[in-house]
């Protein structure tokens, strides 16, 4: 028999005893120790099913994951960065800008020089993300602002200034009907239906010049 203390020529491997044996990380192969070391560690971000409201709450929480995992090579690799964002995006509001995002990508992995100088495929796709829809979550909660604004307290000018601020963020056509209904809708019914009944306005500026010759009979 041979004694266990034997030389061996082949290189040391990954002990196979029955555990008892001290065991640790250093005892793995090179390979394999990268591996754990570049390995996604944490909670992986929920998915994104094109809900704009929770836009920025998705992007923080997918960019705070990879910081954590900053030195994972899927983190190091804008194009590997890319593609893991992308498999987070799912649902019919956004697959088919997850369509052409991919088909972006490709073009970008054949012609790097697509990418602005400085800049790098996760960064210019990021980019693009907003664009497509933080913007779109700004106006959606501009909007759901704009059904809930009332006029208070006779304040007329405040009413004016805050509908006109949320309109802008928004995006809208300010002569748009759904507008001018809503528009109506925030102030008090007397006032709305005096402006209707006496001038019967067909545009904002109609609407707003009305509203405020009526309010000052009122008053």
């Amino acid at each position: 028999m041979q004694s266990s203390q034997t030389a061996c020529d082949k290189p040391p491997c990954r002990p196979c005893g029955t555990g008892d044996d001290p065991f640790s990380l250093e005892n793995l192969p090179k390979d394999d120790k990268e591996d754990k070391a570049h390995r996604l560690k944490g909670i992986h971000p929920d998915k994104f099913n094109g809900d704009r409201s929770q836009t920025t709450r998705f992007l923080a929480t997918f960019n705070r994951f990879m910081l954590m995992n900053y030195r994972a090579n899927i983190a190091k690799d804008p194009i590997m960065h890319s593609i893991y964002f992308l498999s987070h995006l799912e649902g019919p509001k956004c697959e088919g800008w997850v369509d052409a995002a991919n088909r972006w990508l490709r073009h970008v992995v054949e012609d790097p020089s697509m990418i602005p100088r400085r800049s790098n495929a996760w960064l210019e796709l990021e980019k693009h993300f907003k664009e497509a829809f933080s913007d779109y979550a700004k106006h959606e909660r501009a909007q759901d602002e704009l059904k809930k604004l009332k006029m208070r307290n006779d304040n007329l000018d405040e009413y004016l200034a805050a509908f006109e601020t949320q309109a802008l963020h928004a995006d809208i056509d300010m002569n748009d009907h759904t507008n001018l209904r809503t528009f109506a809708l925030g102030l008090p019914q007397s006032l709305a239906n005096a402006c209707i009944k006496m001038e019967n306005p067909k545009t904002y500026e109609q609407w707003r010049a009305t509203v405020q010759r009526q309010q000052k009979i009122y008053l």
